[in-house]
C-alpha cells in the first residue's frame, strides 16, 4: 500500500442546520420552485448526519421519489468535509454537478466548488493527437474528424472533455486514437504546465470540496490501490455510493481483467505505426507484429464459429485451442523481446513495448491462475473473442480497502435489499457489520397503478412464449395509445418482440440499439403512439415522468442464464461453503433487477398506470412469493377489463 495523499480539504464548518436548509421555510423552499420537504427526506438527512459524525457505514435504500439527493448531500456539505460522491451514469454525474450541488452550495451557505473526475478515455491527449495526425492510414472521414478535434483543442476545449464535442460520436473509433488512455500516457512529461487536459483536470479535482466519479473510476482506484501502485482519486471524509446496487459487479470487474481481440489487433497496428515513426530500420518488429496477427486470428478460429461462453473446465479439453494459445503466446513474447531493444526510440515505441508487455503478463496469469475466488472464462463468436478472469467475490479487497481509507461510507439504491433484508447486497461488499436503513416511497402506489398478470400463459422456455406475450399485451397498448416501455430479459426475445411488432404496430417503434439511448428516450417522450423495446439498460436509470409512458411491460424474471460461466462458477463457489447457488445468488440478483424494472412506471406523484408482468412463475413456483413482496405494493389484477381500467 503506497503512502497516500493528504487526507482532507475542508471548509469551515456551517453554523446552518438540516432545519435550516430543508425545512418547510428553509433555504431549498426559497431557492427551489416547488420544492415541499418530505418528513421521510429529512429524516434520512439526519440519519446521514449521524453517519458522518460518527465515521461509520450505512445501506440505505431509499423508495424513487424519497429525495435521497438532497438527502445525502445537505448533511454531508453541512458538515464541512471533504466529499467524494459516486454514480453509475453519466446522468446523474451531470444532473449533481450542473444541477443540485450549485443550489445547495448557495442553500448551505458553503463557498466550495464541485467538481466532476472522469476516466482518462473520456479525455484527449494532445500528444495522441498528433501522433494520429502523421499516420497515413486514415479515410477521409476520420481526416475530418480529426480536423475537427484539432479545433475544438485549440480554440474551444476547456477541460478536454469529449461531452464538449458533439462533433464526433462517444464510440467513434477515431476518438480510441487521440484520448488519453493509462497504456499511452507518458506519464513522467505529463504535468500542469505541458498542456496536458488530464493533469489538469486531476488537480482541480484534489482541490474540489465535492468530487463527482463514476463507479467505474472509483474501483479502477481501488484496484491500484489494492496492488500498490498508488491512486487515481484524492482521500476524502465521506464517500457516498449513489446507484450503489451497480457496485459489486463492477468492482469485480476492475479487480479481475479482461482482454478482447480488438484490443490486440489494435496493439497489431500501433507496433507497425510506432515502428515505421520511430524505429524504421527495424522492419523485422513489422513483420513479427503481422505474425502476431495471424496468431490472433488462428487463436479467434480455434474458439468455433458461433457465440459461446466457455469455462476454463471446457476449455481444458480442447488441445487444438491450448495448442494456438501456445503459439500465439509465443509470437508474443518474442515481439515483447525485440520491441525492449529499442523501447528508447521513442514515445510510440515505449508505449507499445509497455502495452505488449503488460498483456503477456495478463495471459500468463490467466493460464496459470489457481486462485479458487478468480474464474478463467472466454466469450467468443466468429470474429472476436474476450479474455476473463473475474473475482468470484470482490468482498476481502473492498472491506479491506474500506478500512485502510476510512472516513463515512455511505451506500445508497431504490434497490439494496430483498424483502427489507440487506444481507445479500452486505456480503457482496464485506460490509456484514454495517448500519441499515429504508425509506418508502412517497408515491401512493395502490391507488397510481396496478400489476397485471395475466392467467394462461405458457412458461417461459416455450417456443411461442414472445409471441403470447404480446398478444395479452396488446389490448393495453391499444388502450394507452403506445406510451409502453416493453423490457425483455435477453437481446434474442426483443428481436423476436420487434420483428412481430414492425408487422403489427401502426404507431412508432423505438428498439434500443438503433440510435443512442438517449436519443431514443426523447424521441419517446415527443413521439405520440410510441412503443419503445429494450433490454437490460432500459431497465434502471430511464426517467419518462407524465403520460409519456402508462404501461411497462416486462417479459419474464431475470435470471441469469444457468450456462453462464460466472453463474456456475458462484453457484459452484456457494455450495462449497453449504450454501444454495438459487437462493443465496440467483434469487437475490433477480429480485434487485425487478425492483429496478418495476420502478420506470411511477415516477412522479401524478403518474398512473399498468406495469404487466408476464411470467407465470410470479405466482406458480414459491420463490415468486419473495419476489412480489419485494415490488412495489401495488394492486394485482388477473383481468385485461381491469388493467384497461387504469388507463382511463
Amino acid at each position: 500500500m503506497t503512502e497516500s495523499t493528504t487526507h482532507t480539504k475542508t471548509v469551515q464548518k456551517p453554523l446552518l442546520t438540516i432545519d435550516d436548509v430543508m425545512g418547510a421555510e428553509g433555504k431549498l423552499a426559497e431557492l427551489v420552485d416547488g420544492y415541499r420537504p418530505r418528513q421521510s427526506q429529512i429524516d434520512m438527512s439526519y440519519e446521514i448526519q449521524g453517519l458522518i459524525e460518527k465515521e461509520g457505514t450505512l445501506l440505505a435504500e431509499a423508495g424513487t421519489g424519497t429525495g435521497k439527493t438532497f438527502a445525502y448531500l445537505v448533511p454531508s456539505l453541512l458538515s464541512g468535509k471533504k466529499i467524494i460522491v459516486s454514480t453509475a451514469t453519466k446522468t446523474l454525474q451531470e444532473q449533481l454537478v450542473q444541477k443540485d450541488l450549485p443550489i445547495l452550495f448557495k442553500a448551505c451557505g458553503i463557498p466550495g466548488k464541485a467538481k466532476i473526475l472522469k476516466g482518462r478515455d473520456n479525455y484527449v491527449c494532445p500528444q495522441r493527437l498528433e501522433i494520429t495526425e502523421t499516420a497515413e492510414q486514415h479515410s477521409r472521414e476520420d481526416w475530418k474528424k480529426l480536423a475537427l478535434i484539432r479545433e475544438w483543442v485549440e480554440g474551444k476545449s476547456l477541460t478536454g472533455d469529449k461531452a464538449e464535442l458533439d462533433a464526433v460520436a462517444e464510440d467513434d473509433p477515431i476518438w480510441k486514437k487521440v484520448c488519453a488512455r493509462l497504456e499511452f500516457c507518458q506519464a513522467a512529461e505529463c504535468n500542469v504546465d505541458s498542456g496536458c487536459f488530464y493533469p489538469k483536470v486531476k488537480q482541480q479535482a484534489s482541490e474540489a470540496l465535492v468530487l463527482v466519479v463514476n463507479h467505474h473510476l472509483f474501483c479502477a482506484d481501488l484496484s491500484l490501490r489494492e496492488q500498490g501502485f498508488g491512486e487515481l482519486l484524492p482521500n476524502a471524509d465521506v464517500y457516498i455510493f449513489d446507484e450503489a446496487h451497480r457496485l459489486p459487479d463492477i468492482a469485480a470487474q476492475f479487480l479481475g481483467f479482461s482482454i478482447t481481440r480488438s484490443q490486440l489487433d489494435e496493439l497489431v497496428r500501433d507496433v507497425k505505426q510506432a515502428q515505421k515513426i520511430e524505429s524504421p530500420e527495424s522492419k523485422s518488429i513489422s513483420d513479427q507484429a503481422t505474425h502476431l496477427a495471424e496468431q490472433i486470428k488462428l487463436l479467434n478460429e480455434s474458439l468455433g464459429k458461433w457465440e459461446k461462453r466457455w469455462t476454463w473446465e471446457q476449455l481444458e479439453s480442447e488441445k487444438a485451442f491450448h495448442l494456438v494459445m501456445k503459439r500465439f503466446l509465443d509470437s508474443l513474447s518474442f515481439l515483447v523481446e525485440n520491441l525492449k531493444a529499442v523501447a528508447e526510440r521513442g514515445k510510440q515505441i515505449t508505449a507499445v513495448y509497455k502495452r505488449a508487455k503488460d498483456f503477456e503478463s495478463q495471459f500468463k496469469d490467466w493460464l496459470n491462475s489457481k486462485s479458487e475466488n478468480k474464474i478463467r472464462w472466454i466469450e467468443s463468436s466468429q470474429a472476436r473473442f474476450k479474455l476473463n478472469l473475474t473475482p468470484l467475490s470482490v468482498a476481502d479487497p473492498f472491506s479491506r480497502q474500506r478500512e485502510l481509507i476510512g472516513g463515512s461510507w455511505l451506500f445508497t439504491s431504490a434497490t439494496l435489499s430483498v424483502h427489507n433484508n440487506f444481507s445479500y447486497f452486505a456480503n457482496r461488499l464485506g460490509l456484514g457489520e454495517s448500519q441499515t436503513s429504508h425509506w418508502d416511497s412517497p408515491f401512493d402506489y395502490p391507488t397510481q397503478g396496478v400489476v397485471y398478470h395475466p392467467i394462461g400463459l405458457p412458461e417461459p422456455r416455450s417456443e411461442d412464449y414472445v409471441k403470447v406475450c404480446l398478444r395479452a399485451a396488446w389490448p393495453l397498448l391499444k388502450a394507452s395509445k403506445g406510451c409502453a416501455f416493453m423490457l425483455f430479459t435477453s437481446h434474442r426475445a426483443l428481436q423476436e418482440a420487434r420483428a412481430i411488432m414492425e408487422r403489427h404496430w401502426e404507431g412508432t417503434l423505438l428498439v434500443q440499439g438503433d440510435l443512442p439511448k438517449l436519443t431514443l428516450l426523447e424521441r419517446f417522450k415527443t413521439t405520440d403512439n410510441a412503443v419503445l423495446l429494450g433490454t437490460s439498460s432500459f431497465w434502471e436509470g430511464v426517467d419518462v415522468k407524465g403520460d409519456a409512458l402508462k404501461l411497462v411491460m416486462i417479459d419474464r424474471i431475470p435470471f441469469a442464464p444457468p450456462d453462464d460461466p460466472i453463474v456456475q462458477a458462484r453457484e459452484a463457489f456457494l455450495k462449497e461453503k453449504g450454501l444454495n447457488g438459487f437462493a443465496h445468488f440467483q434469487l437475490p440478483e433477480a429480485v434487485m433487477a425487478m425492483k429496478q424494472g418495476s420502478g420506470r412506471l411511477i415516477r412522479d406523484v401524478t403518474d398512473k398506470g399498468v406495469l404487466m408482468l408476464c411470467d407465470p412463475r410470479l405466482s406458480s413456483k414459491s420463490y415468486g412469493k419473495t419476489i412480489r413482496d419485494s415490488l412495489p405494493d401495488f394492486p394485482w389484477v388477473y383481468d385485461v377489463e381491469s388493467a384497461i381500467d387504469k388507463l382511463k
